[in-house]
């Protein structure tokens, strides 16, 4: 008895072991939809907006470190936001945002001002020219980083830097802001 061979036919997709194109098209969607409902729910929820940072214990480093007295961002307008705080080597840095993607820093030490503006600012910062803010003295500088702004206040105890991705108005706000 001998036996026929087999036909050859054509494997069907579930024979190949392979995927049509369309089940990968759902398998993305099965995924997709509950990525989609959790960010809905989350800006449902007002969680758009990052949180403000409670500031005490840094003042409170710099106070114990007592170098300098620190000067304090008070009264800065509605949507404004301390987004970060550290005190590291004997210099101060805040993180504030502002709307309309003002992101700033106020740095404070009492390091000599060549040194910190070149930290901060940057190597090749130039400075400019003068501007008053709250009957103080702030100097301009350019130069820097790109793309960013600066105010620098120099003291007999203290430098303060206003640097920043924003507009001149929000750094002379956030630098009438502090107190």
């Amino acid at each position: 008895m001998e036996t026929a061979a087999p036909s050859p036919t054509t494997p069907t997709p579930s024979q190949r072991g392979g995927r049509r194109p369309r089940d990968m098209a759902l398998s993305m969607i099965v995924l997709l939809v509950p990525v989609f409902l959790l960010v809905v729910f989350y800006r449902f929820l007002g969680h758009e907006e990052p949180p403000a940072v409670n500031t005490t214990d840094v003042y409170g480093s710099v106070q114990r470190a007592d170098q300098f007295t620190a000067l304090k961002p008070e009264d800065l307008p509605s949507g404004w936001r301390i987004a970060s705080a550290t005190f590291t080597d004997g210099v101060l840095r805040l993180g504030v945002t502002a709307p309309d993607d003002g992101a700033m820093q106020v740095v404070e030490s009492a390091k000599p001002t060549s040194v910190l503006v070149a930290d901060v600012i940057g190597p090749s910062a130039k400075p400019g020219e003068t501007i008053t803010v709250n009957n103080l003295s702030w100097q301009r500088y350019s130069e820097g980083r790109p793309g960013e702004r600066a105010l620098v206040q120099v003291t007999d105890h203290r430098t303060i830097i206003v640097v920043g991705r924003a507009t001149d108005v929000q750094l002379q706000r956030l630098a009438e802001s502090l107190r």
